[in-house]
């Protein structure tokens, strides 16, 4: 694509898109939510993939923007779906998770993903004993190269027949599709040919997304969906019980997550109102103290005004003293004088 035919008035999401094409290659690959980006390969149960979830918040809320129907064209038609988490953080990063339902049998698979080409093993005759069956999450990491080569080694040559788009204001999160995932499970734990194979699993998933999440938008490109050698297989028609046991299992979850919500709501309420109370108890000792230190202080002004006093009065009681000190010297001068007048006027 040249930059000629971006011509003027191109929406910006379509500038946007085109930009993070450019530079993804070039964009850290993130690494921190288990289950969905990793920095290996790894496959779990889909029990187990709930659990990771579970236990990490930014796994919990990636978001599914894309599902793709596929089917590998040759040996047993082995049906499998490949799932597209968006990071809820780190918007450029997607990561492309495969999905899929086989017989729990021995094989040479191990917990990193690592089988056995799929077609050759994955549809067993129907036995008297149920067939455990194993529903399986594979992620890699966050590039194109590891998914397309796992994909490669384990389903070539596949085909895709559908994708199912979703809105970005109505994606389901990772734990909404691990809800569903486990509903599936529960369902049907065992593996029938004629009823709970990789096309019923596949097909079940695919409709129950459209119903749960009705704003999604569905392209077909190829037909051949839960066929095999253009033979319609036989499978279950579970797709309204399985979505009334995920909005079962759905509320579950919402209303531990609300009790959750509560508690931690009581235990901060419980803080606030411990810290609340240490915050009072610590303005009513500094205001005791800011009491007492204005009556200490309120006393030393009263003393020192009553000291005051005290030495006016002193003050006045000796100038009393000295005025009638100063009377008295007087009166005996003038007793003094008339005294000597009269002896002055009696030698005369």
């Amino acid at each position: 694509m040249s930059f000629k035919s971006f011509k003027y008035g191109t929406n910006r999401s379509s500038i946007r898109g085109f930009l993070a094409a450019v530079f993804r290659p070039f964009m850290s690959s993130p690494s921190d939510a288990p289950g969905v980006f990793t920095s290996g390969d790894s496959k779990n149960d889909v029990g187990q993939w709930q659990m990771l979830l579970l236990g990490n918040e930014l796994s919990s809320q990636c978001q599914l923007e894309r599902v793709v129907y596929c089917k590998c064209t040759s040996g047993k038609e082995h049906e499998f779906l490949l799932l597209h988490f968006r990071h809820p953080t780190q918007q450029h990063a997607v990561a492309i998770l495969v999905l899929d339902r086989t017989p729990c049998i021995n094989s040479t698979e191990n917990n990193n993903g690592s089988s056995r080409r799929m077609q050759s093993s994955y549809i067993v005759s129907p036995s008297v004993s149920p067939t455990p069956a194993r529903d399986s999450i594979f992620t890699t990491p966050n590039n194109g190269s590891a998914i397309e080569s796992y994909l490669s080694r384990t389903y070539d040559p596949f085909k895709k027949l559908c994708y199912l788009d979703f809105p970005a204001s109505a994606r389901p999160s990772a734990i909404q599709v691990s809800v569903l995932l486990s509903a599936l499970s529960k369902h049907s734990p065992s593996y029938h040919l004629y009823q709970y194979q990789c096309y019923w699993y596949a097909h079940t998933v695919w409709e129950a997304l459209k119903r749960l999440f009705p704003d999604c938008h569905e392209i077909t490109e190829s037909g051949g969906r839960s066929r095999y050698l253009g033979i319609k297989i036989e499978k279950a028609d579970s797709v309204e019980v399985v979505c009334e046991q995920y909005h079962t299992q759905w509320a579950r979850i919402e209303n531990a997550a609300e009790e959750r919500r509560r508690a931690k709501e009581d235990e901060v309420r419980q803080l606030r109102m411990e810290e609340r109370a240490r915050c009072q108890a610590e303005i009513d000792q500094a205001t005791r103290k800011a009491n007492e230190a204005t009556k200490q202080k309120e006393e030393a002004v009263r003393r020192a005004e009553m000291a005051e006093r005290m030495i006016e009065e002193a003050k006045r009681k000796a100038e009393e003293a000295e005025r009638k000190a100063e009377e008295v010297r007087a009166e005996w001068q003038a007793e003094m004088d008339r005294m000597r007048a009269q002896l002055e006027r009696q030698a005369v």
